[in-house]
């Protein structure tokens, strides 16, 4: 056992002593105690913050993967918003198309009709009273009955008949320029 005088001993209570060169630090063994059991509790404390550290990476993980989901979901949703708009004016369009022709197939369907009518009392010689209120599939399947028939409609009258203008000899042997001369004077004489 060495004994060392007190005015050798470090502040912090331990004792240097050369060796064979070496310098050696000797401490208290009650000063080891303390010391091993602050270490053991730095290394708690270092392995609590390790695991606390892991535990944040995780949930700063989880955090970081709910962003990047909640970022693709509000993507997807504008880009449903944009194909939505664009949706919703071709459909505008469509309608608009759709009014259009629907009015454009009205027309057509009133001109057609009035033309059954005409051709079934001028041609069919059938009283116009009769079929006035008559819907267009009627109309045609009146038609499509006398046809049915046989009986061919009476043939449109072009000639021009007598007091309206003149007789059928009066314009036999003229030119088109001539025929278009009696036209424009026989023309101001209806009005």
């Amino acid at each position: 056992m060495l004994e060392v005088q007190a005015s050798e001993m470090n502040q912090d209570g331990t004792i240097t002593l050369k060796v064979g060169g070496t310098e050696i630090q000797f401490a208290k063994q009650s000063d080891l105690g303390a010391v091993k059991a602050a270490q053991t509790k730095a290394e708690t404390d270092v392995a609590q913050l390790r695991t606390d550290l892991a535990t944040s990476n995780t949930s700063k993980d989880e955090s970081h993967q709910n962003y990047l989901k909640e970022k693709a979901a509000k993507e997807t949703l504008e880009t449903g918003v944009a194909e939505h708009t664009t949706t919703k004016t071709a459909l505008a369009d469509m309608e608009t198309k759709m009014a259009d022709l629907t009015k454009v197939s009205g027309e057509s369907s009133t001109e057609l009709t009035d033309r059954i009518r005409k051709v079934l009392t001028d041609g069919w010689k059938i009283d116009a009273e009769k079929i006035k209120d008559m819907p267009l599939a009627d109309l045609k399947q009146t038609e499509a009955t006398l046809i049915l028939t046989g009986k061919l409609p009476a043939p449109a009258n072009y000639d021009i008949a007598p007091g309206n203008g003149g007789s059928p000899a009066k314009l036999e042997g003229k030119s088109p320029f001539q025929l278009a001369q009696i036209g424009y004077e026989e023309g101001g004489k209806s009005k």
